[in-house]
């Protein structure tokens, strides 16, 4: 009888990870922005495994977004690559769409705007078929720039709710200033950031973090990349750094009377190209 209980304990839990959460087949290539690395494009070419490629150009405004990186897919290797832009969710809920990421090996979004392409995208047949793609069937999925925004639960938008200046951006940590919503939630235990140190985006990744002390903060420069694998572990990729922020053992997390976010014991781990990191 105990054993027959096991078995049954054993049958419930498959499919799921601590916390309840759903275990993942497949792979992310997180890319930080500007020139996309060719190491990070080569891999996911290779994890597509001959199958065909969706760009989907969301994020932006046009599809011609697409083709300079359907160039860079082909010159990797990739057969057939296709090019798809979403303009609303009544497209996303198309059989057409759904039955392409259903054909396909990997799906790689360009950058833009990530709200605009989680309005276009988000609670949609597509986003279904992306689940399928990435939790059951094993494939890729790519992004750079907003399309990496997009991977994580929590997801930046890049607008500031206190700060009204422009020509200022981020001058501080602020509570309460960056706007966060839902992305897609393929990362679900950190928050993804891009273009990272280029755009020193330092203070608004370390305010989320503050804000959100359960959840790491990944940031991805521009030219770098990260790969992150079934088993939890991600690989920096490209040219350039990724840096880490993790309040998990923070003390004394406050916010002062003007409003600034403050804290001790912030660890900070920065990650070179090759380097292996897993966030435990």
């Amino acid at each position: 009888m105990k054993r027959h209980v096991a078995l049954l304990a054993l049958v419930l839990l498959a499919g799921t990870a601590p916390g309840g959460e759903k275990q993942h087949k497949g792979y992310l290539m997180i890319i930080g922005g500007g020139d996309k690395p060719m190491d990070a494009m080569q891999e996911f070419v290779n994890l597509s495994h001959g199958k065909p490629i969706l760009i989907i150009t969301s994020a932006s405004s046009d599809l011609e977004y697409g083709q300079f990186t359907a160039g860079q897919l082909k010159e990797c290797g990739a057969v057939r690559v296709d090019l798809r832009h979403i303009v609303a969710p009544e497209v996303a809920n198309s059989d057409s769409i759904v039955a392409l990421i259903g054909a396909a090996g990997g799906v790689f979004f360009t950058g833009g705007d990530q709200d605009r392409l989680m309005n276009r995208i988000g609670h949609t047949r597509t986003e279904e078929a992306l689940d399928r793609l990435y939790y059951e069937r094993g494939g890729v999925i790519g992004g750079t720039s907003a399309g990496a925004a997009a991977m994580s639960e929590v997801m930046i938008t890049g607008n500031e709710l206190v700060n009204k200046d422009s020509t200022n951006i981020f001058h501080s940590i602020q509570a309460k200033n960056v706007e966060t919503k839902r992305g897609f939630g393929f990362v679900k235990n950190a928050i993804i950031d891009q273009h990272f140190m280029m755009r020193k985006r330092h203070n608004r990744l370390i305010g989320v973090v503050l804000e959100h002390p359960e959840l790491p903060g990944i940031g991805i420069d521009e030219e770098g990349a990260i790969l992150v694998y079934p088993d939890g572990r991600f690989r920096v990729f490209g040219l350039d750094a990724v840096i880490v922020y993790d309040a998990r053992k923070a003390k004394n997390i406050r916010v002062s009377d003007q409003g600034l976010l403050g804290g001790r014991n912030i660890k900070v781990d920065l990650l070179l190209p090759g380097d292996v990191y897993r966030i435990r």
